[in-house]
């Protein structure tokens, strides 16, 4: 049987990192499938096609900040992904353990503001 690309062979040793990229209903329209393929050549690309398994996950509940990927072990969350933030997380952080920090999930946090009646307007 034909394994995907950065499919561990089940007899291997555990991967050192896994990566969840979100395909749920939210962030696959929002390109989490045209990551794919990136997300896959660079891992080639540095080396680390036998120490990530890469895992095309059902819906990581952050659907406003899509396209999402988890990294494990943390978990790390990253949000809003492109092609070119996917890059720079397997260099900084699979191949160098530097999670990127600019690619963390926030949520974005709303804050009351005083508000004034009509009349108190002028």
């Amino acid at each position: 049987m034909e394994r995907a690309p950065n499919q561990l062979d089940p007899a291997r040793a555990a991967p050192r990192w896994r990566v969840h990229l979100c395909f749920g209903p939210n962030c696959t329209p929002r390109g989490s499938q045209a990551l794919l393929p990136v997300l896959h050549q660079a891992i080639a690309e540095a080396g680390l096609a036998d120490e990530v398994e890469v895992i095309a996950s059902t819906c990581r509940d952050r659907c406003d900040y899509g396209p999402s990927m988890n990294v494990y072990p943390g978990p790390t969350f990253y949000n809003l992904l492109t092609a070119e933030a996917v890059q720079e997380i397997v260099a900084e952080h699979l191949a160098a353990g530097r999670p990127v920090d600019r690619w963390f999930f926030r949520p974005l946090v709303i804050r009351p503001t005083k508000t004034r009646r009509l009349s108190e307007r002028q």
